[in-house]
């Protein structure tokens, strides 16, 4: 017995392998950073230090905003000419990015101020303050990012602008969305369609699913697009930081509502790439429940990955909060693994009170949608024509 209880004390090989890995990856990652930063800077190629912003939001106390600070930002693509050479040079240069560590970046948005440094790889964050004021009346509104120099000063030359969505205080409801699969067709359990996509396609040459612009306009506007936005939309997925532009662009030319886009860094911390996988996804929807913690959500995802699961657990944590989950099917009309294995998922949600379906296309969310009053019945024949539409474009 006394052996049996040191066993269950003693740490697990495998996690204590897997730490030390772990660390020992990072650590290499690290010297070997700041090794080819040193030979750029003997070379005279250290470069000039830019900002990538990535899309901010404001909740009820803070105003969230993150980015980096790289040399090589993504450049603006040329849609139209830019042929597979083209998409896969600007995809290597994505991945091969050079982060700058430890720059001063000074922030201001709707009357807050802060100062933040970049990380090891290049990243910052700012909580500033909320203050109310007339900003908070848009649904979107800008914020100002600046590097600073060595007296701490900003520099005009670096300005750097950052759309920030301001959640009104009637919202209805908050959608969280995965993307690959949910809304943009990557064929993510296909390692070799995904890798041609990723590396030679471009954010025109991406293919959305059919009626999902129509379907997430019509649940952020409450049904009428005629008027202004309602409903914030998130959108998290398990891809890195890296393709933050290109997902930032294919909403844009489908006309998908603009949302944050939260995605997770591809590297060796502890927080990051091996630990995570596809569990920063419930972290992101927890933390996006607290940090909304009055709004109800209503949450998307595909049958493809884990988001049942993580879904299933946010629905035992946060119960009502969530009107209900989407997991669309992405092999519908076939009876598959993936199904079985959302089968138990569905299951479990329902039976911590919160609906979850398994859905065939974005006609059957907006049935399901009406059924749970998240849209109007008036909505059904635009999420249908649009449905239809798409097809026809695909054929």
């Amino acid at each position: 017995m006394a052996g049996d209880s040191g066993d269950n004390e003693s740490p697990n090989w495998r996690e204590v392998f897997r730490t030390w890995l772990t660390q020992t990856a990072s650590s290499a990652d690290d010297v070997m950073d700041a090794g080819i930063r040193r030979l750029r800077k003997r070379l005279g190629r250290s470069g000039v230090p830019k900002i990538q912003p990535y899309i901010g939001y404001a909740s009820g106390d803070a105003i969230r905003l993150h980015g980096r600070v790289l040399t090589n930002p993504p450049l603006d693509p040329d849609f139209e000419s830019d042929r597979w050479w083209h998409n896969l040079s600007n995809a290597i240069g994505r991945f091969a990015s050079d982060e700058v560590p430890n720059v001063e970046v000074k922030a201001t948005a709707g009357g807050s101020a802060g100062s933040s440094r970049s990380d090891n790889e290049g990243y910052f964050h700012f909580d500033l303050p909320r203050e109310t004021g007339s900003s908070d009346q848009l649904f979107w509104s800008s914020a100002l990012l600046q590097i600073a120099d060595e007296e701490g000063s900003p520099t005009q030359s670096s300005t750097t602008p950052c759309d920030v969505m301001y959640v009104p205080d009637h919202a209805k409801f908050g959608i969280i969305s995965d993307i690959d699969d949910t809304i943009l067709h990557t064929g993510a359990i296909d390692i070799a369609t995904m890798a041609k996509l990723t590396f030679l396609g471009n954010a025109r040459t991406r293919a959305p699913l059919c009626g999902v612009a129509k379907l997430y306009e019509v649940l952020q506007h409450d049904g009428n697009t005629q008027r202004d936005p309602l409903n914030p939309i998130f959108y998290v997925s398990s891809s890195p930081w890296n393709l933050h532009d290109l997902l930032e662009d294919f909403l844009e030319l489908n006309a998908i509502p603009k949302g944050p886009i939260l995605l997770r860094d591809l590297g060796f911390d502890e927080n990051k790439f091996l630990k995570e996988g596809h569990e920063h996804k419930l972290v992101k929807t927890r933390r996006l429940l607290q940090q909304f913690d009055s709004l109800p959500f209503v949450l998307f995802g595909d049958s493809g990955q884990e988001d049942a699961r993580l879904y299933a657990t946010a629905a035992k944590e946060f119960g009502s909060r969530i009107r209900a989950i989407f997991i669309r099917d992405i092999d519908p009309g076939l009876a598959s693994l993936h199904d079985d294995r959302v089968d138990v998922y569905l299951r479990e949600s329902h039976d911590a009170g919160v609906p979850m379906y398994l859905v065939s296309d974005s006609v059957d969310v907006a049935r399901i949608a009406i059924e749970h009053h998240l849209i109007p019945e008036s909505a059904m024949a635009e999420v249908v024509a649009a449905t239809q539409r798409d097809r026809q474009r695909k054929k």
